[in-house]
């Protein structure tokens, strides 16, 4: 029974042709149903209807328009008509391929594109099973999806053996009867099997298999592409604006030799040597960061990575020149806010000494240094806001690059869930409408600071681009 995992349409960077990765997540379950022996394979909807797409319509993929993917109004509004006619065309291809099984990746971009061709299939075929999986599978969300005529399943949260299982169930009976770890409907009712146990030993998983994506990858970005690799599931803490650590549940790290041995592997498979770790925090331990490290040296491999990380104060001088040294080219710190206040507020337990510290010896390492700060956090006063954009000042000539965000209300986070705690007055359409009690705090506000921080960083670009072409003048 042939199954095929989509990922949807979305918001993305396509459209600037800037370095990318590759999605993670649904190479690893196409290699997990793989060793299973199921026949399954990847169609990245996202990269096939961009290049179907003409000039005038690529311009949906840009950064300015993301909330016309969040947003349903401005999804139907906006994004949809202009891309129905490719949407028709590929829910014809998808069924014309054969599969009986067709998961989607639902994240805030994915979902109403992936909930709009889950109708047009089920229009065709009303036999198809329809699952969802993914970030934006909650239990809220998944009755929303249920409550639909075109949806039949939603995976919560890990998805190998939930997936697996229910392919295995749908194969034998021709329905789903019972399966933890994901919602179904069953005669008009929505049932819940309850959670599933995590999967302890992440080294039984595959590594993840890229062969369905990695020619269209290349033919867009070539040398710009970069491979993802993840050394770890989940986080050890647990900021206020985050959801993962109760999407992952507890941390889990692989071992250190398998994590080298898929470096070896996914080079020698496709010939890419720059990997991006694609997990948010750096490790699950100084001692695993550490071992990796000497692993890649000792292997005296020619890879290049980067990841996210937290500025802790293990990373010292010395552990970041070793870093270096195996290969690690960028990393990207989330800062947040240059108020010590706003940082405790989020529950991030960093202290913003030590984070400039963490900065300015990543840079004398020779690592690139990013770093992401979050305009209008709940809470965030002009003092603090006015701090922000002092760190950046002070700290201009260690920073590689900066991302600015507007702070939003992302789904099973603390602020979303305990909105009242921080002073949030939630918004009906999408994570980004929210506000503070007397509406001090808005998206205006937001999207004002945001745009502020990036003014002044973008005159300190080009000062430094200044300073430089006069040394070469001279």
């Amino acid at each position: 029974m042939k199954t095929l995992l989509i990922y949807p349409p979305c918001f993305s960077f396509l459209e600037s042709k800037s370095s990318t990765n590759i999605p993670l997540g649904l190479p690893y379950l196409s290699a997990y149903l793989k060793k299973q022996g199921r026949e399954v394979s990847i169609l990245d909807l996202n990269m096939k209807m961009y290049l179907d797409s003409d000039k005038s319509n690529r311009i949906l993929w840009h950064e300015k328009n993301h909330n016309s993917w969040v947003v349903k109004e401005s999804f139907l509004r906006k994004v949809l008509p202009r891309l129905q006619s490719i949407q028709d065309k590929w829910a014809d291809n998808i069924l014309k391929s054969g599969p009986k099984i067709v998961g989607f990746y639902i994240s805030s971009t994915t979902r109403w594109m992936a909930l709009s061709i889950a109708k047009k299939l089920k229009q065709k075929d009303n036999n198809v099973l329809i699952i969802f999986g993914g970030p934006d599978c909650y239990k809220e969300r998944a009755e929303e999806f249920l409550g639909t005529a075109y949806v039949d399943a939603v995976v919560i949260g890990e998805g190998e053996v939930t997936l697996s299982e229910i392919i295995a169930c749908y194969e034998k009976a021709g329905r789903i009867s019972s399966c933890p770890g994901a919602f179904f409907r069953i005669n008009g009712k929505i049932i819940y099997d309850g959670q599933r146990e995590l999967i302890n030993d992440l080294d039984i998983l595959p590594y993840p298999d890229f062969s369905d994506l990695i020619n269209d990858y290349k033919a867009i970005f070539g040398e710009k592409l970069w491979l993802s690799i993840s050394w770890l599931r989940g986080c050890p803490h647990r900021c206020a604006f985050c959801y993962e650590t109760r999407f992952w549940g507890r941390c889990r790290g692989r071992l250190t030799q398998s994590v080298v041995n898929e470096f070896i592997y996914q080079e020698n498979k496709y010939g890419i040597r720059k990997f991006h770790k694609a997990d948010s925090t750096l490790a699950v331990s100084q001692e695993q960061l550490e071992q990796i490290c000497d692993l890649l040296i000792e292997a005296k491999l020619d890879v290049k990575w980067y990841s996210q990380a937290r500025a802790e104060g293990y990373l010292t001088l010395s552990l970041l020149q070793k870093m270096r040294k195996s290969g690690c080219k960028a990393l990207s710190y989330g800062v947040e806010s240059g108020s010590q206040s706003v940082i405790d507020r989020m529950n991030k337990g960093l202290d913003l000494k030590t984070e400039q510290e963490v900065i300015i010896n990543t840079d004398k390492a020779g690592i690139g240094a990013s770093i992401t700060i979050m305009a209008g956090a709940p809470g965030e006063t002009i003092i603090d806001f006015i701090k922000s954009i002092w760190f950046i000042l002070k700290n201009a000539k260690s920073i590689d690059n900066l991302s600015v965000s507007a702070a939003g209300l992302f789904p099973m986070s603390d602020w979303y869930l305990r909105p009242e705690k921080y002073g949030i007055v939630k918004g009906r359409k999408c994570y980004y409408f929210w506000r503070s009690k007397y509406c001090i705090n808005n998206r205006y506000a937001r999207a004002a600071k945001k745009y502020l921080i990036g003014v002044i960083y973008n005159i300190i670009i080009w000062n430094r681009k200044r300073k430089k072409l006069r040394k070469l003048i001279r």
